[in-house]
């Protein structure tokens, strides 16, 4: 297996971790996970061009249909089996489903969402110099208005404690509650590492990704 990856920048650290000697890497702009078409757009451009490997690993889940239709005529493509980037950071589908049931209304945070801006405070800063302190915290307040919880996910990159703190701050700035949770990305290495079972998405070439695939 002559293997690439595409994945998203908000887990660069934690590919970089387990990634393989020798292995490729390319990793793309976090904000198109906010526009699943374009997303979808450029993976496929990335696949298309793409000449030098038989297999091509993707750091993403179903992320709002963003992978759906994506083909190839010589490449194996593998996508975990999951709904976006947080399972693969908590470690599998089933525990961000007990964090689900646990608490629908739940913000997660890694160093790379944190170090990209990605989260409800850096984006009311944003705003604010965009539309005035005003209109930032009501645009925020709607935004996030359900969500009552906020989770760092510690996956052991970083400086901890600086992530924690931060982490903390933009719980406190939401009004929610702040909990921690450690994990070692196995869902991410077995995607890198080859041992695809069921919580994996194969598709061989000349078929296509469906939405019925991760179900």
């Amino acid at each position: 297996m002559k293997a690439k990856i595409f994945a998203c920048s908000t887990i660069a650290d934690e590919i970089q971790k387990v990634l393989p000697s020798g292995m490729a890497c390319e990793l793309l702009p976090y904000a198109l996970h906010r526009e699943p078409r374009k997303l979808n757009w450029e993976l496929q451009a990335r696949i298309d061009a793409d000449q030098d490997h038989d297999t091509l690993l993707f750091g993403y889940g179903l992320c709002s249909n963003g992978v759906v239709n994506l083909h190839s005529k010589i490449h194996t493509l593998v996508i975990p089996r999951v709904h976006d980037c947080i399972s693969l950071l908590l470690g599998s589908r089933q525990i961000y489903e007990q964090e689900f049931a646990q608490c629908p209304g739940t913000i997660y945070l890694n160093k790379g969402w944190i170090d990209q801006g990605g989260e409800p405070r850096a984006e009311f800063e944003k705003y604010s110099a965009k539309y005035g302190e005003e209109n930032a915290r009501y645009i925020i307040e709607t935004e996030y208005n359900h969500y009552k919880r906020l989770v760092f996910i510690d996956t052991g990159v970083g400086e901890y404690a600086k992530l924690v703190e931060h982490s903390r701050q933009v719980a406190e700035f939401m009004g929610a509650a702040f909990e921690e949770r450690k994990s070692s990305c196995p869902l991410l290495e077995r995607l890198l590492t080859g041992e695809w079972d069921r919580d994996f998405v194969v598709i061989p070439p000349r078929m296509m990704v469906t939405q019925e695939s991760f179900f």
